[in-house]
């Protein structure tokens, strides 16, 4: 499927070519032109390529710390499966052995009483 829309593409821009030779040798200047302005940009304006390398660098560090906060929550969420925190930093007097977590609390502020009564089947039929 990816080929047809490839072949599709590719013909349609094929189509749209010109055909006179006065047209097809504007059309490859305006191209040469054009690669020749987006290849000198960073000369003609130093500063927006400045600015635009500092928030690259930036962008990159950013998706670098999200990177890294998405591992380690995917790892605590395995070890919080396992109900034990591993610790990775020695302790002064040696390697201890991880401490078990203690269980969250219940966030249900309801008890039994406020559940209403338990379910019971209906008495059977004295017939069956």
């Amino acid at each position: 499927m990816f080929l047809f829309r490839i072949l599709f593409w590719l013909g349609l821009a094929v189509l749209l070519l010109p055909t006179d030779e006065n047209q097809q040798a504007k059309l490859s200047e305006t191209a040469s032109a054009t690669v020749e302005r987006i290849a000198t940009f960073c000369d003609r304006n130093s500063k927006a390529c400045a600015a635009g390398a500092e928030f690259w660098s930036t962008f990159l560090k950013k998706a670098e710390f999200g990177a890294r906060v998405a591992a380690d929550l995917i790892t605590s969420r395995g070890q919080r499966s396992e109900g034990v925190a591993q610790t990775s930093a020695p302790r002064p007097n040696g390697p201890v052995a991880a401490e078990p977590r203690p269980t969250p609390a219940s966030r249900n502020g309801l008890n039994r009483d406020d559940l209403g009564p338990t379910w019971r089947a209906p008495p059977p039929r004295a017939g069956a």
